[in-house]
Order: C-alpha cells, then sequence, then structure tokens
C-alpha cells in the first residue's frame, strides 16, 4: 500500500497560478511539508518554484553538458543549491519533503529517470548540510526515508505522485495518493528560548573557510547536547508517547496540588482564541557537556571566538503529533538556527573582509527575523543584518521562498541587537540579574513569564582584533 499525501487546501489556488505561468516549458520546484512520522502520511504547506539561474550560469551549464538529453529547467545541481538555501529558513518541523513538475503530457515519461536523479540529488546536498549533521550526531540512520515526485501535466491538470525510500538507491518508487485537505489551523505552535554558550580557539593563520569548519566543530557538542536534552511543554515533562494536545483537558479533573493550577494557568495564556491554534512554550534540559578529552593536546591559536546569548526557536508539528514528535522538531530548529548563523557568519568574512587585519571593527550579523505562510499561523524565517530593510527580507523570500510579503507580514522584533552596555557585560552576570527578580519561591518557573522576559532577547556574535560580529540573539567575540 502506498503512501498518502495531503496538501493544505490553500495550494489549489497555489497550484493553479503555477499552472497558469507554466507555459509550454518545464517548471521544478520543491515540496515544503512534514511527513506524519508513525502513519504513511506526508502534510505539504508549501510550494516553492526553482529560481531562474543567472545568465553566466545558464551559458556554462549549456558548454559543460553540451549534447545532453536532460530537458532545460533540470539542473540537479542548481534545484539542490536552492533546496540547501531554503532549508535554514524553515522553522522546526518543516522540510523538504521532495520535489514537483509541471510539464506537458508527451514529456512525462522520457523525463522520469532524471526526476529521480533530482531527488537523490536534493537528499544528498541536504544530508552535508552542518545542521543535518549537527542533528545526526549520535544517532542511527533510519531504514526509511520517503521523498515525493509530484509531476503535474500543464495541459490535463492530471497529478501523479510517486514516493521514493532515499536511503535505499534501488528503489523504483510506490505510487502515491495526492488529496487536498484543510489541517494547518490545527497545528501547534512551539517556541522555546535557549541560552548559548560556547568558547572555540581559533587556529593561527587559518584561512576564512577554515573559520567555517572550525565554528561547525566547535558547536557539535553543544548542539548534541541540544538534541538529547528533555523538553517541558508549559513547564510539564511528559512521556513522550503521549499526544502533544490531547492530553491536556482531561488533567483538569485530577487534583495533584499546584502542579493542577501551573497547568492550567499556563495552557491558558498560550491560546489567545477559542478557535485558535494552540501554544506551547518549551524548555530545553540538557546535560552538562562533556570536556574530557581523551589526548592533552597543544596548538597555537590565533584568537577565540566566545558564543553567548539566547537563541529564539519556533516549530510547527502536526495535530495528532507525539510528544516525542514535538520534542524532535523544537531541538532541531535550535540546531538549524544556530548553525545558519554560523555559515552566515564565515561567509560573511569572506567576502567582505580581512581576518588577519589587525586593527578591531564592530559589524553586524543578521538577526532572525520571521514571515508569515500565506494567510496561516505558520511562518518562515530569514536572517537580516544589520544594514538591511524589511525591504531586503521580502525580497529574499519572494526569490527563495517564492512567496510575496507585505511589511506587516515580517515580525522583525523577535530579536534584537544587543546594546553597547550589553556587550561589555559577560552574559551569566545579564541572566543572573534577570534570576534576581524571580525569587518567589517556586520550583518551577512559570512558562509564560520567561517567553515574555526573553521575547525581544538579542544574539550577537563578536569578533576582535581582526573582526567584530554582533548577531541578534547571542553574542560571538574573537580575541586575539
Amino acid at each position: 500500500m502506498g503512501r498518502t499525501v495531503i496538501a493544505e487546501d490553500l495550494l489549489q489556488d497555489r497550484i493553479q497560478e503555477i499552472l497558469k505561468t507554466s507555459g509550454k516549458g518545464i517548471t521544478t520546484g520543491l515540496l515544503v511539508g512534514q511527513p506524519h512520522g508513525q502513519k504513511r502520511e506526508d502534510y505539504v504547506v508549501h510550494l516553492i518554484r526553482t529560481p531562474q539561474m543567472e545568465e553566466d550560469s545558464q551559458q556554462a551549464g549549456k558548454k559543460k553538458k553540451k549534447g545532453s538529453t536532460k530537458p532545460e529547467g533540470l539542473d540537479s545541481q542548481w534545484i539542490a543549491e536552492h533546496a540547501k538555501q531554503v532549508q535554514r529558513m524553515l522553522p522546526g518541523g518543516l522540510n523538504i519533503l521532495g520535489i514537483f513538475v509541471v510539464l506537458p503530457s508527451e514529456e512525462s515519461r522520457s523525463i522520469q529517470s532524471q526526476l529521480v536523479q533530482v531527488l537523490y540529488t536534493v537528499h544528498k546536498t541536504l544530508l552535508k548540510t552542518p545542521w543535518q549533521k549537527a542533528v545526526r550526531t549520535g544517532g542511527e540512520e533510519e531504514e526509511e526515508q520517503h521523498r515525493i515526485v509530484l509531476q503535474i501535466c500543464s495541459v490535463t491538470k492530471k497529478f501523479t505522485t510517486k514516493t521514493f525510500n532515499v536511503v535505499d538507491p534501488r528503489d523504483s518508487g510506490t505510487v502515491a495518493e495526492w488529496k487536498f485537505q484543510s489541517f494547518v489551523s490545527q497545528w501547534p505552535l512551539l517556541h522555546t528560548a535557549v541560552t548559548v554558550n560556547i568558547n572555540i580557539p581559533v587556529l593561527r593563520g587559518e584561512a576564512t573557510k577554515t573559520l567555517h569548519q572550525q565554528l561547525d566543530t566547535s558547536i557539535g557538542p553543544f548542539c548534541e547536547c541540544i538534541m538529547q536534552g528533555l523538553c517541558t511543554f508549559n513547564g510539564v515533562l511528559r512521556k513522550g508517547d503521549q499526544p502533544l494536545q490531547a492530553q491536556e483537558p482531561p488533567q483538569s479533573k485530577k487534583g495533584h496540588g499546584k502542579g493542577k493550577g501551573r497547568h492550567k494557568e499556563s495552557k491558558t495564556s498560550h491560546q489567545p482564541t477559542s478557535d485558535g491554534p494552540e501554544m506551547f512554550c518549551v524548555q530545553i534540559l540538557s546535560k552538562a557537556t562533556n570536556n574530557k578529552s581523551k589526548e592533552a593536546m597543544v596548538t597555537e591559536c590565533g584568537g577565540t571566538v566566545f558564543i553567548r546569548g539566547l537563541i529564539q526557536a519556533r516549530a510547527y508539528v502536526h495535530s495528532k503529533a507525539t510528544v516525542a514528535q514535538a520534542s524532535q522538531a523544537i531541538r532541531e530548529d535550535v540546531v538549524r538556527s544556530l548553525t545558519a548563523r554560523c555559515e552566515l557568519l564565515a561567509e560573511d568574512v569572506l567576502e567582505v573582509k580581512d581576518f588577519t587585519a589587525d586593527r578591531e571593527e564592530m559589524d553586524i550579523t543578521p538577526r532572525r527575523v520571521f514571515g508569515r505562510l500565506y494567510d496561516t499561523h505558520l511562518s518562515v524565517c530569514d536572517y537580516m543584518f544589520e544594514d538591511e530593510g524589511v525591504e531586503d527580507c521580502i525580497a529574499r523570500c519572494q526569490e527563495l521562498l517564492d512567496m510575496s510579503l507585505a511589511p506587516d507580514d515580517v515580525e522583525i522584533d523577535a530579536e534584537r541587537l544587543p546594546e553597547p552596555e550589553e556587550l561589555e557585560k559577560p552574559l551569566c552576570d545579564m541572566l543572573g540579574e534577570e534570576e534576581e527578580e524571580d525569587t518567589d519561591g517556586e520550583e518551577v518557573v512559570n512558562a509564560q513569564a520567561s517567553w515574555e522576559k526573553w521575547k525581544k532577547s538579542y544574539i550577537g556574535t563578536m569578533i576582535g582584533a581582526g573582526i567584530a560580529v554582533v548577531v541578534s540573539g547571542f553574542f560571538m567575540y574573537l580575541e586575539y
């Protein structure tokens, strides 16, 4: 029996728009959504068309592949690179589930093998991204990972859907059912703020590219710690196999002392309307990082990068998700956001900075902003530099996510840039002052109060004696 692919009902208009603009050529794109995890179902919430290749890239591709029978518009490397950019702009719980193609019926048979090649190229490219490596640290490889290939005939408007187990290169695919259904409004929102405090030694004389590699390697233990942590939902630690939403109402009739009142108050404060999506404040409880090394090593370093502060994370899960699935989604978003910022930092240093400079400078690296997906409560994210405005974020979302945003749809105050006095003051001191204000004697800190307190928190990166950088949410600095 094949899988069922359930597309959000709002996408019917979206697909009609794509069909109108596709013409007689081939249109490719990405399917964004979430697998069910337990049933043979996948949920699709967005279709993203592949951006047009730049003219010089097209000329290079034609010269390299002269005489190739591959149809124009099916450049697997270009589509995979687009998928890589899209992935870091998605919140927790949303991932790239596959690809779609709109084409005339006469080309549908001849293109089958190329589509499968594109699908596997996208999958392999995403596996190599820093956040995927961090998420899989210490984890077991999944035996099955099903990805979707959707074909839409531009003439007959017929949908043909197949799924492939990308873990098995010999899989020939299975026919799947595609249907529309309204479900997004029932997806709960998860949010958290995670403290980061990492010290990274930077080897002297290394190129900027090596800085990127060092950042990826050095944040590994922290990411592993996050992925292995326990999650509380609205201040309650629950079993992983429990349904995330269905577990809430029955507890109101059973008295458990103070725990009953806290749970009830926390749930009410996170549900602004009776028919709106439920929201959960998540706290990630992680073990202390094991800094014990087998052998002592002495390495000459040119400086140290300190990553300190708070990361604002969001995730969405389907209405039947378990506590374990929700925990995985929010933890992955923390890791994805941290690795994305480190990657953007290294790229910025590589492009515009002299890493071996002797002067000290202060530059701002991007803070995380959110944009609403269609007329839903789901959001995507972008990373906006200090010298950029909302219009830059809107343009990036249009190019990479194929979605039009109005200025009011962009949430730019989820994180803020640190003030100069905050950069001079150690993070532990600032956190200590905040904690002193909440000495009410309760064993569990109110989840809603904690969330509101850090809702507009800072993240920064400072790199000194060559470069000094500040990133919203946490700050990172390099000392020589």
